[in-house]
C-alpha cells in the first residue's frame, strides 16, 4: 500500500490579522477532527497559536494543497516543536490572586490525568513548585494550570505573557485519582483547591457517575469556575464564609445535610485547605462514607529523594509526590501536616518581600 499523509487546514480565529485564512499542516495531532481546537506554529518566527481545524485531507505529496517543496519545510517545522515547549498559550484571571494558564507541553498532555501534578520553574534561577494539573487537551497539546499569587515565585510567573516561556515543566507526577467503580460522588472543593477538583469531577462525569459538587470560598470576589462545575455536576452547592454568594458557611454544613437527607455517596473526595479537608473527614467519618484527600505539602524534587512531603498517614510515613497525593482522609495525621506547613510561612513572608515585583504595581 502507498502511503499517504494527512494534512489539516487550521484556522488561527483568535487572531484578527489573520482570522479566516486556513494555513495546511502536515499533521501532527492525535485523532484530530474537523473542529478540534490545536496549538500549531503561525508566521515565519514559528509562533505557537491557539486554532481551529477546518478541514482533514488525505493525500499523496503531489496532491497536497501547496507546492511540493513546501512539505520539506512543514516537516522542518514540525520539528522544531521542542523550541516552542512551555510556551503560555492562554492566561486568564480568575479572580484578583487567582490565574489559569494553558500551557504547551506536548508530552505532559498525552499522559496527564486527574489528580496529578507537575513541577514547574519560571526561569533557570527559579525554584521548583508542584501545581496540580488543573486540565489538559491532549490534542491541542496543552496543559491546564491554576495557581494563586501567594509567594515570589507565583508573582513571577504571574507577569508573564501569553506567548512567553517557562523554563521547566515537568510531570506528570504522582498518582492519578482513583474513580474506576464509583456511581454517585460528592466533590467537596474549598477556594484554589477546587482547580484541582474540578477535572475529578469532569472525569467522575464523564464515565457516567452521578457528581454533587460542593465548593466554597470566602466570597463572592473569590470565586472561580461556577461554569465548569455547573456543566459536570448534577448538584452543585456553593457557600461563601461572608454570605455575598451562595449559602453562607463553610463546606462541611451542606455536605452533612445531604448525608443526613439521605444521599449515599460511593466516596467522597475532598480537596483544599489542610484544615477544611480534616472537618470534612469529621463530617463524613461517623457515616462510614469512604473519604479521599488530596494533600499538596512542600515538594521539592517530586520523586520520593528530598522527602520534603512527607506524611504521617495510617501510622506510617508516606510521600505525598509518589505514593499520593490522594490519601484515605480517615487515616492521615492533619495535626503533623499542619504543623509542618506552618514552618516554612515565616520563610514565604520573607521571599515574598524581597521579590522586586512586590515592591511595584504590576500592569
Amino acid at each position: 500500500m502507498e502511503k499517504k499523509e494527512c494534512f489539516v487546514a487550521v484556522d488561527f480565529e483568535d487572531d484578527d490579522n489573520v482570522k479566516g485564512y486556513l494555513y495546511w499542516y502536515l499533521c501532527k495531532f492525535a485523532n484530530v477532527e474537523a473542529g478540534d481546537k490545536v496549538v500549531a506554529p503561525l508566521g515565519r518566527h514559528n509562533n505557537l497559536q491557539q486554532g481551529v481545524v477546518k478541514q482533514i485531507l488525505f493525500a499523496y505529496e503531489e496532491d497536497a494543497p501547496f507546492p511540493v517543496q513546501y512539505i520539506k519545510n512543514i516537516r522542518n517545522l514540525i520539528k522544531t516543536d521542542s523550541a516552542n515547549l512551555y510556551r503560555i498559550i492562554k492566561k486568564r484571571e480568575l479572580n484578583s490572586t487567582v490565574t489559569m494558564m494553558d500551557i504547551y507541553a506536548p508530552l505532559v498532555a498525552k499522559k496527564a490525568e486527574a489528580g496529578q501534578f507537575i513541577i514547574l520553574r519560571v526561569d533557570d534561577d527559579g525554584e521548583r513548585i508542584p501545581l496540580t494539573v488543573a486540565g489538559f487537551d491532549r490534542k491541542a497539546g496543552t496543559v491546564k494550570i491554576i495557581f494563586q499569587v501567594v509567594g515570589g515565585t507565583t508573582m513571577r510567573l504571574n507577569v508573564k505573557r501569553e506567548g512567553e516561556y517557562i523554563a521547566d515543566f515537568v510531570g506528570p507526577l504522582g498518582c492519578a485519582t482513583k474513580t474506576e467503580g464509583l456511581k454517585k460522588v460528592c466533590i467537596v472543593g474549598g477556594g484554589v483547591g477546587c482547580a484541582i477538583a474540578l477535572p475529578v469531577a469532569q472525569k467522575l462525569h464523564e464515565k457516567g457517575a452521578e457528581v454533587h459538587s460542593i465548593i466554597g470560598f470566602r466570597s463572592k470576589e473569590m470565586l472561580i469556575l461556577e461554569d465548569e462545575f455547573k456543566a459536570c455536576s448534577n448538584k452543585l452547592t456553593i457557600v461563601t464564609d461572608d454570605g455575598s454568594y451562595g449559602n453562607k458557611g463553610v463546606v462541611t454544613q451542606p455536605l452533612k445535610e445531604l448525608i443526613e437527607k439521605g444521599e449515599r455517596y460511593d466516596e467522597v473526595i475532598a480537596i483544599g485547605p489542610l484544615i477544611m479537608m480534616k472537618f470534612v473527614v469529621a463530617t463524613t467519618k461517623p457515616f462510614g462514607i469512604p473519604t479521599t484527600v488530596s494533600m499538596n505539602p512542600i515538594m521539592i524534587d517530586g520523586t520520593g529523594m528530598c522527602g520534603g512531603c512527607r506524611l504521617t498517614v495510617g501510622g506510617k510515613t508516606k510521600f505525598a509526590c509518589v505514593d499520593g497525593p490522594d490519601f484515605d482522609g480517615f487515616e492521615v495525621d492533619f495535626d503533623e501536616a499542619m504543623a509542618r506547613s506552618n514552618m516554612y510561612s515565616e520563610f514565604e513572608q520573607k521571599e515574598r518581600e524581597h521579590c522586586n515585583l512586590f515592591k511595584k504595581e504590576i500592569v
